[in-house]
Formats: structure tokens, sequence, C-alpha cells
């Protein structure tokens, strides 16, 4: 048998980060669950480049329990890495590597332990689901979704293995990035009354984000951190020189919402500020001025419940009684949305995911794998 330390080294030498295709994992993965005799089925993006992989132990009923990771990883790019970030290393305790912590361990610890899932006479399905692109919009998992209600597969409950210091959690934000275009007039920056600066447009656009995000902490809720909405602009691209006034300005902005609330409003209200309070004016200097709004991506929040079957069951296992929340997105808000009790817990922390000399404790992946044994025992005829 594979350790779950060995079993998420081989997860992080496959370079799945978003851009590139997952498939080499998910053989390798579809290899070691079909030798086990798992009932696997996959489900393909357009291109048929990335799959996700849906793979069932136990009865061939409806219900189970769905044990689920994301395969993609956020890029390495430009940071600053002690040791090759696709060649884990074992430092002081820790096992680092891109993914380590998101979520490759969690992952890891589960196809370890796969053959004792098997070995078990489990009185209900234990699935291990394996989604692509969870870092850029949560589209794999999706795909997945809609691949089980065509096959009227329908779990009881799913716990997501982000990382969490295995500590359960019942909430999670909504959220969406969106890429507004600004186009303006060109013309000389001596003259700018003759043209539509499409920067100055996108400052103006900034501007009310900013004035909106403050409006928004008014409405709070103490179990988040930060306890209210935010909405930001983290990414900003335009103009041709200096001294010319830019035609094109490109603002890449996010929401992360209280999940109990209508944020799906707040995108109408920007856009209607936009085009009834800041177009005009540059309109009167280039009549073909514009604002141009795409959603990008778009991920449900994970509403608290506080009766769910799987916040109940992640607090049995771990022994820990208070769910907490976060900020930031999981798959569990789609699981929720298809009617899947959904709560999030796994191995490491964090504050480590998306940095250079990523890393997580190998007691963190102990701690997973004795949660994961608990859940066999308990499912165990």
């Amino acid at each position: 048998m594979v350790s779950a330390l060995e079993m998420t080294k081989q997860l992080i030498a496959f370079d799945t980060t978003s851009r590139n295709s997952n498939l080499e994992l998910i053989r390798f993965a579809q290899k070691q669950l079909e030798a086990l005799g798992a009932r696997v089925r996959l489900s393909y993006d357009a291109g048929r480049t990335k799959a996700n992989l849906f793979a069932s132990f136990g009865p061939d009923e409806d219900g189970g329990i769905v044990l689920s990771g994301h395969t993609d990883v956020v890029p390495v790019d430009g940071q600053d890495w002690s040791s090759d970030p696709f060649a884990p290393e074992v430092r002081d305790g820790r096992l680092y590597g891109r993914g380590s912590a998101d979520m490759k361990g969690f992952i890891g610890c589960v196809l370890a332990l796969a053959e004792e899932l098997e070995r078990a006479r489990l009185r209900e399905p234990v699935h291990v689901a394996l989604s692509y692109d969870e870092e850029v919009g949560c589209a794999g998992v999706t795909t997945l979704l809609a691949d089980l209600k065509q096959a009227a597969i329908q779990p009881r409950l799913a716990i997501i293995g982000e990382p969490t210091l295995m500590r359960p959690v019942g909430a999670h934000k909504a959220g969406a990035v969106l890429l507004t275009r600004c186009h303006g007039k060109e013309g000389h920056s001596s003259k700018p009354h003759l043209g539509a600066n499409a920067v100055m447009m996108a400052g103006e656009f900034i501007a009310y984000l900013a004035e909106l995000g403050e409006e928004l902490k008014a409405d709070r809720d103490v179990r988040f951190d930060p306890p209210y909405t935010t909405l930001q602009a983290n990414r900003i691209s335009g103009g041709t020189a200096v001294n010319v006034l830019a035609r094109d300005c490109e603002v890449s902005w996010e929401y992360r919402a209280l999940p109990d609330r209508d944020h799906e409003s707040l995108v109408p209200r920007i856009e209607q500020h936009l085009h009834d309070v800041i177009l005009p004016k540059y309109r009167r200097q280039g009549v073909d001025a514009e604002f141009e709004t795409q959603l990008i991506a778009r991920y449900p929040g994970l509403c608290f419940d506080e009766q769910s079957p799987a916040a109940a069951l992640a607090c049995e296992l771990t022994g820990i009684n208070a769910l907490e929340a976060v900020a930031y997105g999981t798959e569990a808000g789609h699981f929720q949305q298809a009617g899947v009790h959904a709560v999030i817990c796994g191995p490491g922390s964090i504050d480590q995911a998306h940095k250079a000399d990523e890393f997580v404790a190998l007691s963190e992946l102990e701690s997973c794998s004795q949660f994961l044994r608990k859940l066999i025992t308990k499912l165990a005829a």
C-alpha cells in the first residue's frame, strides 16, 4: 500500500497548472482506482483536453458520500521557490510543492486509502470526485454535476478537502470574476476635451467600486473574515503612450459576497452607474465611448446549514463541534446548489496556498488519513 505522503508526491509531479491538461493525472488515478474495482466515469471539457473523474466504491445504489478535490493548481510564474515546485521535497516535517496544500494533499490521502475502501463492506457508496479548472472559476465541477444528473446519480453529501487544517467549514462566500472594457476616443493629450480617455474612464469606474465597497461594509456577518461583501479591481491595462489619450483600457475585478445575500444584483447596479453617471460625460467628448462588462467566472456561496448531515459528519469525525466560515470560494457551493449537503474539511492551511514554497505539514496528512479511516470504519457493515 502506498502511503499518503508518497501518493501526494506522485500527484504533485504532474504539472496540472490550470492552463495545462490534467489528463495524465486523471489517467493515473483512473488506473489506480479501476485496479481496485471502483466504478469509474469521466466527463470532459469541450475540447476533451481536461476531464473530471467520478469513482464509486461500495453498493451500486443512490446516495453515498463524495470525497471531492480539484486537480488543477495555480501558476508558479514569477515566484521565488527554494526548490522545483513540481519535484516535491520533504524538509523539516513539511512536504513542499505546488498543490501540496491546495489540494493534492487531500487527494493523495484519498487515493492512498482506496485499497481500504475496496476491502471495507460499505453500507453505502463512497465516491471519489476529481475535477478540473477549479482555480479558474469552478468550471469542471459544473460539468461533473451535470454528468451525474444525466446519469441519475445523486450523492447524499460531499466532503470537499480544501485546506482547513482539518477543521470543519460550513460556509464560504460567493464570488465572481469580471472584465470591464473601457472604450474611448484617441487624441493628443494636450487637448483632452477633443477625445475620451479610456484610462480616465477606468479610473472613475474603479473609484466607484471603492465607493460601493465601503457601502457594502454596513451589512455584516461576523462569522466571516472580513465580515462583509468585498469588491475590488485587481488588474488594469490600457493606453499606448503618455501623450496619447487612451482608446482602450481593461479592468479585471471581483466580488466576494456573503453567501445568503442578493449578490447577483451587484453587477447590474454597477453597470447602471457606468452608463447613467460616468458614460454621459465621456460621450460628450467621444460619441463612441462605451463600457462593456464580461462575466469570466462565477461560483455560488456555501450557506450555513446547522442541520446539514455533512457538517454533522465532519464534526463527529474531527471531534470539533463548531463550524467555521471562510472568505475564499470552493466547489462546495455548487454541490449544495445541486442538492448535495456539503462541508469543507482538508489537510493544510489556506495561508500556504498559491504562494512560493507551498507546503503541507506531514502531521496534517496523517490527521486527514485518520479522518478518512474513521469514515471508512463508520460506513463499514
